[in-house]
């Protein structure tokens, strides 16, 4: 599977998750797709469903994958300008150790926490970056 941008695979049943995204949506650039790992065809990307329940992952067109924080990290810096600043700070030591333990922290709790209604909890147009593409 050739890709022309990167994709960041997130939980669509998590509010916390879906919240995120529409955030990242509504104040970077487009330079990245969203898609729900469960909507995904996840071998395409060369990650399994085990992986893709534990985290987010960023699958850019190179192949490279990245996960958690510093999949957060990469889509900052692939944004360019000021958010390319705050992306290498995330993913930088020592602030990559604090941004991974905070991000378990709240994957461990996402299901309990408020967030926006889950992206699957919506029609396919009507998730975030659906109309971007």
């Amino acid at each position: 599977m050739t890709r022309a941008r990167p994709t960041m695979l997130y939980d669509g049943t998590c509010g916390v998750c879906t919240g995120a995204v529409e955030l990242a949506v509504a104040h970077l650039p487009d330079r990245v797709d969203w898609e729900p790992f469960q909507t995904a065809d996840l071998a395409a990307y060369g990650v399994s469903e085990a992986e893709a329940s534990t985290s987010v992952h960023l699958v850019e067109p190179s192949g490279r994958i990245t996960h958690g924080a510093a999949a957060a990290g990469r889509v900052l810096v692939l944004s360019g300008g000021p958010a390319a600043l705050l992306g290498h700070l995330l993913l930088a030591p020592p602030v990559s150790w604090v941004a991974e333990a905070v991000y378990r922290l709240v994957t461990r709790l996402r299901h309990r926490l408020p967030g926006a209604t889950p992206a699957l909890a919506r029609l396919p147009e009507d998730r975030p970056g659906a109309s971007r593409r």
